[in-house]
């Protein structure tokens, strides 16, 4: 028996299930991590006022504003925080100047954490969305990519991630 015949079709059948097999990739949270820092203080001074705060400790209960409240609650105090049409002094004077600080304990869950991140990402899209109809009369993932840069910068999430 000829062996080198066996080989070829061993080869030709290891390129085929190579380019015709397709390899899922994981799909995870879109973050985007901030620069490096250039110079040797890179602290941040923030006034408090600018500070919307979540806690989520080791038992899954959520801290806003350093009261007891649900997850669903989120997005409205999220939004209610950011647009400030009540003139607060204890909220930002504008929404490109809020910073979300999110604190979790490392015994979270991911699932958990996950919700907390859909809730933020949704109020801001809804805030985002909302502004873009006032502006431009489009929803913003209509948006070309000028108009969607202004909203962007309107409304950008500025988030601050630690655990405890």
């Amino acid at each position: 028996m000829h062996a080198g015949s066996m080989a070829d079709i061993a080869f030709l059948m290891l390129i085929f299930f190579l380019t015709t097999t397709t390899i899922n990739t994981d799909q995870g949270l879109d973050q985007t991590l901030p620069e490096d820092c250039k110079t040797a203080d890179c602290a941040t001074k923030l006034l408090e006022r600018n500070i919307f705060e979540i806690h989520l400790n080791n038992q899954g209960t959520c801290l806003i504003q350093n009261k007891v409240s649900s997850k669903k609650e989120l997005a409205n105090q999220l939004i209610d925080f950011v647009e400030n049409q009540s003139g607060s002094t204890i909220a930002p004077e504008n929404p490109a100047e809020a910073v979300i600080r999110l604190e979790v304990s490392r015994t979270n869950s991911y699932k958990d954490y996950v919700s907390i991140m859909d809730e933020i990402k949704a109020a801001y899209l809804q805030m985002r969305t909302q502004y873009s109809q006032e502006k431009f009369s489009k929803n913003f993932n209509d948006l070309s990519a000028i108009e969607r840069k202004l909203v962007l910068k309107q409304y950008p999430l500025q988030l601050s991630e630690a655990t405890k």
